[in-house]
């Protein structure tokens, strides 16, 4: 087959790119309000919380209870972060992750997380 009898794909947007131009926010103010809730609008707090012992996995529920609040999460690749939890389900939560300095769209697995303590 040559390659003129495939059809070329529906380009609106940008002739170079096979499927047009990637979707990436078009402002400041469509980042802030995604589909998982706003963003913080202050820092997290400064002080680190120590760290609790406690079970090994995540229990959904427990996680609940720190909705729209800034947590500390300590994870099992030994990372920590602040997290500010705006949707959470059986396998992950979703909300704004503090980067030093702003709050990131962030996605994690609940099975990544060791432990977290909220504010």
């Amino acid at each position: 087959m040559s390659d003129d009898q495939f059809p070329v794909p529906h380009n609106p947007n940008n002739s170079e790119l096979p499927f047009g131009q990637p979707h990436y926010p078009k402002n400041q103010e469509q980042v802030q309000f995604t589909k998982q809730g706003a963003a913080p609008t202050n820092p997290p707090p400064s002080t680190i919380p120590k760290q609790q012992t406690g079970p090994l996995s995540i229990d959904p529920g427990a996680l609940r209870g720190c909705l729209y609040r800034d947590t500390y999460l300590r994870l099992v690749n030994r990372t920590s972060f602040w997290f500010h939890p705006t949707y959470i389900d059986y396998f992950t939560t979703t909300g704004f992750k503090w980067d030093g300095y702003a709050w990131l769209p962030w996605r994690i697995d609940l099975d990544k997380i060791i432990s977290f303590q909220c504010t």
